[in-house]
């Protein structure tokens, strides 16, 4: 997807930013049914692909319509939110230690005490970090944003794998990726589209 919001904050979420085109732009794409064409395309895209486009569409404008809350919510969670721990260095008794033991038996040290104290500071910070999501309403919203992300991915997806069977279909397929690209592995739903189509004499 686009990347519509900065996610500093979001540490341990998945990223959700989408992958760049590789072999095919958007702009390709429509050179390429635009050298398919016989005949100038005065045509609607048939009914599913239209109704497919529709429904990407909407769940785009839902999607967009979350973010002005979600960045809101994210910059009161950035104003209350911890620092988080940072591991300690070990002792110049635990580093010699260290040294001397051979690496058969490294699994038999005990944890240094920087390293206690990081797990302890980290519980403490994920407990206090989890309460400052609630607090901002930031977490509530952000899953919620990842979820319509991931909604919006697949009505993308759903109009992608619909075989095309007009230059209008295509030119649909275009108008959704310039808004939300399309990855590099789906070259070949795009190639199939472009065989079809051109099987036909390219005419509408």
């Amino acid at each position: 997807m686009p990347n519509t919001s900065i996610r500093a904050a979001a540490e341990g979420l998945a990223n959700v930013n989408r992958r760049r085109l590789l072999n095919l732009t958007g702009a390709g794409l429509a050179l390429a049914a635009t050298a398919m064409a016989t005949k100038p395309s005065v045509a609607a895209p048939t009914s599913r692909v239209a109704d497919l486009e529709a429904a990407f569409h909407a769940e785009w404008a839902a999607l967009r319509a979350m973010e002005p809350d979600l960045n809101a919510a994210e910059l009161r969670y950035m104003q209350i939110k911890g620092r988080r721990p940072v591991l300690g260095e070990m002792t110049p008794e635990e580093n010699e230690r260290l040294r001397k033991t051979a690496v058969a038996d490294l699994s038999k040290l005990p944890p240094s005490r920087a390293s206690v104290e990081h797990v302890e500071a980290m519980r403490a910070y994920t407990k206090a970090d989890a309460a400052a999501r609630r607090k901002s309403g930031f977490g509530k919203l952000d899953r919620a944003y990842a979820e319509a992300t991931h909604r919006t991915g697949d009505a993308a997806n759903a109009l992608l794998r619909y075989p095309a069977a007009t230059l209008d279909d295509l030119a649909a397929k275009v108008r959704v990726h310039r808004v939300w690209e399309y990855d590099g592995e789906d070259f070949n739903f795009i190639m199939n589209d472009i065989a079809r189509v051109a099987g036909n004499g390219g005419v509408v």
